[in-house]
């Protein structure tokens, strides 16, 4: 409350204005209680965040961009706009109580109240500026030292006026083991000129407002410097040459998506996972660090009528979609390392405990083949499911056994492109996790094949699949939560429907004989700002919050935690379950068949009454 407090203060200093949509500052995606960062509702589950991961792109501000505060409080101002990275300029004074700069004069306790802070607010610190090199070597040394301390990885320098600085530069940050790279503003020939032949240790600080002035678009610049980028000061002009002027990312003349996904061409290829643990089988990031700082000129015409939070807060969310694309081409080829999970190390016995309990005939004959499409891609970052296997295993099995359908293992994202993925019924989204939707061309071609009458089924970690897409939480029912494994009772929310007579019970939970049950998963508990809502879904299983003790989750007043539901999304139609983190999924028979019924009501030969449950209620 006193960090809020004082940014209002700030705001009422003039500073900046606080947008209008600024959203509620409420637990997400790691968050726990007393956490002492105010970062936003979406939090880590923001592209802004989460394209570190990905791409190895740390996305925040120079302090200095705020230069009417201090460092401490631009940390504040980071954090409340989502993101993760703050880069320390030399001359910005620490906080109120250390008035002194940024720099390697701080004492061993002024360092570690730097630290304590950055930790406080979940931030880190890739990348520092200087202003002006010290004179002689030794302080340069005490510099580099003073930045690897904090956690540095790059240290921001202007360009040295002689020669023979370059090798010394070079030399230092190798001895160090530390980044430096050259601020470049002009034209970047002559500085590559005089790095090309130094270790990689020397790199390049791109200012895109810069480059742009001096008629360099950003995409030719880094055909200049090639893989020596390491920084970017990220503003957008609205034409090249000395008479631009700033304007909102993306909406300029530096075709920033291009650049983006070129520095995104240029990382070295993904390796696969040097470990061979369970819970890792995803591949093995090979990205080299880079720092890109959110920048805002207040007397733009981009500011009129706001301030720097209010651009920067803009050009934040204009970001995630521009560097989506270069996401998605990452996640494609993450997914060349990442055949679909075979069976091969599930043991025999639970295999046979699998087989056993699996449904031998489908509920309804199906109307003609149906093919589901079966994806259980996590690419870098993501947490790989071991029963990933136990589910692919369990769908062949029951697909030979019924004949309801044909399971088509694959995680080339390909197939989910427009018209890629007509060829299918329904697709079957196995315990993913990760950014598996960066790419707009796959999330939009998986959205318009569900709402024109296609089928989307998840499982366990589903709604992991691309945490900081929206509209991919709009379409299979949910995103985040806090989980772990436990013992609660469930209950089964719909055991039927008056719209469906045919039925003794619901299609879908008929086995369950409307009796809940006792049970041991990893339970997901939906956030209330996001997008799980009786209003929309129409609930199966959910956590009985009468005979569970639910005092240990305080995320939702109403304790409404559904575990499994079906929607229809325009003239499609979408089940999940967020069960499925244990083997005793597959071996207990009524969930197996529930499987089976959602599987035959995604392709489109069982029908279910898909009524949000609160309309249901309300009817009664």
């Amino acid at each position: 409350m006193k960090r809020l407090t004082r940014l209002f203060a700030i705001a009422a200093a003039g500073l900046f204005l606080l947008p209008a949509s600024f959203p509620a500052m409420a637990q997400a995606r790691g968050d726990r209680p007393g956490a002492k960062s105010i970062r936003t509702s979406v939090d880590n589950a923001q592209i802004r965040v989460s394209v570190d991961v990905v791409l190895g792109w740390r996305v925040g501000i120079f302090s200095g961009v705020f230069p009417n505060v201090t460092f401490f409080e631009s940390a504040e101002l980071a954090d409340a706009l989502g993101l993760a990275t703050i880069a320390g300029d030399n001359d910005h004074n620490v906080s109120p109580e250390i008035s002194k700069p940024l720099d390697y004069h701080l004492s061993a306790e002024e360092i570690a109240a730097v630290k304590a802070r950055l930790h406080d607010l979940r931030l880190t610190m890739p990348a520092y500026r200087v202003n002006q090199l010290p004179a002689d070597e030794a302080s340069i040394g005490q510099l580099l030292a003073f930045a690897k301390g904090l956690g540095v990885e790059t240290v921001i320098v202007p360009a040295p006026s002689d020669q023979s600085s370059f090798a010394t530069l070079d030399r230092l940050a190798s001895s160090n083991g530390i980044n430096v790279a050259i601020e470049s503003i002009d034209p970047p020939a002559a500085l590559m000129s005089s790095i090309g032949s130094l270790s990689p240790h020397i790199g390049v600080a791109a200012d895109l407002a810069g480059w742009m002035e001096n008629g360099i678009r950003p995409s030719d610049g880094l055909a200049e410097i090639k893989d020596r980028l390491m920084a970017v000061d990220l503003r957008e002009r609205d034409g090249l040459g000395p008479g631009g002027r700033d304007v909102p990312l993306g909406a300029g003349a530096g075709d920033l998506e291009k650049f983006f996904m070129e520095i995104a061409q240029q990382e070295p290829p993904p390796q696969e996972h040097p470990n061979a643990c369970v819970n890792c089988r995803r591949p093995f990031s090979g990205n080299k660090p880079l720092f890109i700082g959110l920048d805002a000129d207040p007397w733009s015409p981009a500011g009129a009528g706001g301030g720097k939070f209010d651009i920067l807060w803009q050009d934040a969310a204009n970001f995630e979609q521009l560097v989506r694309p270069a996401m998605g081409y990452r996640i494609e080829v993450d997914s060349r390392l990442l055949p679909p999970t075979t069976p091969d190390r599930i043991p025999a016995d639970v295999k046979a405990k699998i087989e056993a309990a699996l449904p031998r005939k489908a509920l309804v004959p199906p109307k003609k083949p149906r093919k589901l499409l079966v994806i259980d891609l996590n690419p870098v970052g993501a947490f790989y499911h071991d029963t990933t296997a136990h589910t692919n295993f369990a769908l062949q099995k029951m697909a030979d056994y019924t004949g309801a359908f044909q399971p088509i293992f694959s995680n080339d994202l390909n197939n989910l492109k427009y018209p890629n993925i007509l060829q299918y019924d329904a697709v079957f989204l196995n315990s993913g996790d990760g950014e598996v939707f960066s790419d707009p061309e796959v999330m939009n071609g998986l959205i318009r094949f569900v709402r024109e009458g296609g089928g989307l089924a998840g499982l366990h970690g589903s709604s992991y699949d691309s945490p900081d897409i929206p509209e991919f939480g709009e379409l299979i029912g949910a995103q985040t939560g806090p989980h772990r494994v436990e013992t609660d009772t469930l209950k089964i929310d719909d055991p039927g429907s008056p719209l469906m007579r045919q039925f003794a019970d619901s299609p879908l939970t008929k086995d369950f004989g409307g009796k809940g049950f006792v049970y041991t998963d990893e339970f997901y508990h939906f956030l209330p700002s996001g997008p799980y809502s009786r209003k929309k879904l129409h609930v199966l299983l959910s956590i009985d919050a009468q005979r569970t003790d639910l005092s240990a989750w305080k995320v939702r007043q109403d304790n409404d935690y559904g575990l499994a539901w079906i929607k229809s999304y325009g003239q499609g139609r979408v089940f999940n379950c967020a069960l499925g983190h244990t083997p005793t999924f597959f071996e207990t028979p009524a969930l197996a068949q529930m499987m089976l019924n959602a599987i035959q009501f995604v392709v489109g030969d069982l029908p279910a009454d898909t009524t949000p449950s609160a309309l249901l209620a309300a009817q009664k």
